[in-house]
C-alpha cells in the first residue's frame, strides 16, 4: 500500500520533503495498521470533479479506503501532503466513531473560508468531522496525525 502510493507520487513528479520521510513512513504504517487500503486516481471518485483531491470511505465490512486524486493536484506536492493528512484524520474519526475534539473548539480554530466551504459542500451531519479534518490538517503535522490514528484505532 505505502509503496504503491509512494511509487505513484514519484511517477507523477510529486516529491515529499526528504526531512519528513521517517515521519511520513510512520503515518503510512499507522494507516496500514488500521486495515485501510490506499488507492490513487480511482475514476469513480476522482473524475467527479477537478476539485476532488481525495476521499476517505468507511463502511464496516464493506469499504475502508483512502483515495488520493493525484491527477487533480497538478503536481502540487504540498497539496498532496495536505490531502493525505486531511484524509488520515478521517481514519482516526472513523475509529472513534465521530469527531475527535469538542466541535466548538474546532469552530473557533477554523478560518471563515473553511466554515463557508464545509457548510456549502457537506451535509450538516458531516459538518463537524469535515471541518475538524481541515483544521487539523492545516494546523498539525504528520507526527500529530499519526498519534491520532494510533490513539483512536487501537
Amino acid at each position: 500500500m505505502k509503496k504503491y502510493l509512494l511509487t505513484a507520487l514519484i511517477a507523477f513528479g510529486v516529491v515529499l520533503p526528504a526531512k519528513a520521510t521517517p515521519t511520513v513512513d510512520a503515518l503510512f504504517a499507522a494507516i496500514s495498521a488500521t486495515g485501510t487500503t490506499v488507492a490513487v486516481d480511482v475514476p469513480r471518485i476522482c473524475n467527479k470533479s477537478k476539485d476532488m483531491l481525495g476521499m476517505y470511505e468507511y463502511q464496516k465490512n464493506v469499504i475502508d479506503q483512502l483515495t488520493i486524486c493525484l491527477h487533480n493536484h497538478n503536481g502540487n506536492s504540498a497539496e498532496v501532503f495536505d490531502t493525505v493528512l486531511h484524509e488520515s484524520v478521517h481514519i482516526a474519526q472513523a475509529c472513534k466513531g465521530g469527531h475527535l475534539f469538542n466541535p466548538e473548539s474546532i469552530v473557533k480554530e477554523a478560518l471563515p473560508k473553511e466554515i463557508l466551504t464545509v457548510s456549502n459542500l457537506y451535509p450538516n451531519a458531516q459538518f463537524n468531522t469535515e471541518l475538524e479534518a481541515r483544521v487539523i490538517a492545516r494546523q498539525q503535522d504528520e507526527v500529530y496525525v499519526t498519534e491520532l490514528i494510533q490513539e483512536h484505532c487501537k
